[in-house]
Formats: structure tokens, sequence, C-alpha cells
């Protein structure tokens, strides 16, 4: 009875870290939403705020933008004939594009998933 007991309490111990890793995750989640300071990365980029884009690579994209600084796109694998075509379409949700969930596809079809964004100086003109 004693083992069966220390078991569950074991279990139950180990379940409420995981719902504690699993809620501070949560909250720090909410607060990277927008932009972590510290690296320049944003999750989220407003499409309404894209003039226009430039392909650098298979790996990287520069987004133009309305504001004070440009976003470089960055994939989470290669994404093939990137560069070749240079050419990007997307479908934003909710007027966002989301690294980690959304997708651009290429003008081969072949769907590339973002990574990250990263707030980059304005390229002189």
């Amino acid at each position: 009875m004693l083992k069966r007991t220390r078991h569950i309490r074991l279990g139950m111990l180990f379940l409420a870290s995981l719902l504690g890793t699993s809620l501070s995750l949560k909250a720090q989640d909410q607060t990277t939403a927008t932009t972590s300071a510290d690296q320049n990365t944003i999750q989220c980029v407003q499409t309404a705020d894209i003039e226009g884009y430039e392909v650098i690579s298979d790996e990287l994209v520069r987004f133009i933008m309305n504001g004070p600084a440009d976003i470089q796109m960055r994939f989470k694998r290669h994404c093939p004939q990137l560069y070749f075509h240079k050419y990007v379409s997307y479908t934003p949700v909710n007027g966002k594009l989301c690294a980690r969930f959304d997708n651009i596809t290429t003008r081969s079809g072949t769907p590339c998933r973002i990574a990250s964004f990263s707030e980059i100086g304005k390229k002189p003109e």
C-alpha cells in the first residue's frame, strides 16, 4: 500500500510539474508574441505594413516595411527554387503572417514554413 501511494504521489508531482511548465510557457509565449527586444525577433508581421519584398537566398526574404525598420524572414528549411524565381506568395490569417505557424509558397508551388522574423535596418537606396 505504501509503494502504491508513493507512486501516485510521484505521478501527481510529475503531472503538476508538467502543468506548471506548460503554464509558464504559455505566459512566456504571450509576452514574446509581439517582439523580443534583446534579439529583435518578431512572432507575427502585419501584412498591411508590407510594401514589398526582396528574395535574398533560398533561406531568407527581406520584407520592405512601411515602418522605420525592415523585416528579415527566415525559413525552417532550405526553400527550393526560391532564389531562382525570386517570387513568394502567402495567405495571411487575420492580416498577419506568424513564424512557426504560417507558410509561404514559391512559384513552383512548394510550401516553405516560416521559422522566424527579425527586425533589420532599412536598406540604403
